[in-house]
């Protein structure tokens, strides 16, 4: 039942208008960064190539604040769709198991919500072939470095933020408290961001950081232009203890729910 619940939620956004809305929104805003210096997200790109993995994994980084809300948004509807709808009486009294119910919603709309974060690839690969781009500034597809970009920041940020956001929205059952979780955790992202500029306290604020951009900052702090056109950042030293930690405090939260 488990996955037939699951399988019923990726069914029901893929028939949606509004999740490939959301995914071209991300696509046409990373095509803009890769392919022109007037859309900048992150900082603009210095004299790497515009598809380096270092550029790469960093806008996967970064995509996690960007897609907050539109995450909340298929969150919220797969925890709140039967009160919503004043189906749930009916849901609750057929005979699924509360575990299959709650986790084949939630990994439905983790599924779905990692969907947009894709466009950044989309756009990266779109941009490499426009006629106003300098192809000097471009190097090989770099497969690796979306993989493992997908794997280190889309997978466990969709994951930590879902599960937070999950529990909000099951406990309170009220849509305004979860959006309004998600600005908190917007908002508490930017206030550690300023409390950990110490550079004393760099490594700790790296750890704590639950999108782990300032881990993957300070883990290619040192980089070369060379490793940065180069080398893929996968799961190893102070990013994996960061992508391990969060997914461990997704995964309490998700039990809690």
């Amino acid at each position: 039942m488990l996955w037939q619940i699951t399988w019923f939620e990726i069914r029901y956004w893929l028939r949606s208008t509004m999740l490939w809305v959301f995914t071209l929104v991300i696509a046409a805003l990373f095509f803009g960064a890769a392919s022109s210096d007037h859309v900048q997200v992150g900082g603009a790109l210095s004299n790497t190539y515009r598809n380096a993995p270092f550029v790469i994994e960093n806008y996967y980084a970064m995509v996690g604040l960007l897609t907050l809300l539109m995450a909340t948004a298929f969150i919220n509807s797969a925890a709140l769709r039967d009160f919503s709808n004043n189906t749930y009486q009916i849901i609750f009294s057929s005979p699924i198991r509360r575990r299959d119910f709650l986790f084949g919603r939630f990994f439905g709309a983790v599924f779905v919500s990692i969907i947009p974060m894709l466009g950044v690839s989309l756009g990266i690969l779109l941009a490499k072939y426009m006629p106003w781009v300098d192809a000097e500034r471009w190097g090989p597809v770099y497969w690796s470095a979306h993989f493992k970009a997908i794997m280190m920041f889309a997978l466990p940020n969709t994951f930590f933020v879902a599960a937070v956001l999950f529990a909000v929205a099951v406990l309170a059952r009220n849509e305004i408290v979860s959006f309004v979780a998600a600005l908190g955790l917007l908002t508490g992202y930017v206030v550690a961001e300023a409390l950990t500029q110490n550079l004393e306290r760099e490594r700790m604020g790296a750890l704590l950081d639950p999108f782990g951009i300032r881990t993957f900052n300070l883990v290619t702090k040192y980089w070369t232009v060379a490793e940065k056109n180069s080398l893929a950042m996968g799961a190893s030293g102070l990013l994996l203890g960061n992508r391990l930690l969060w997914v461990a405090v997704g995964a309490a939260f998700l039990a809690f729910a």
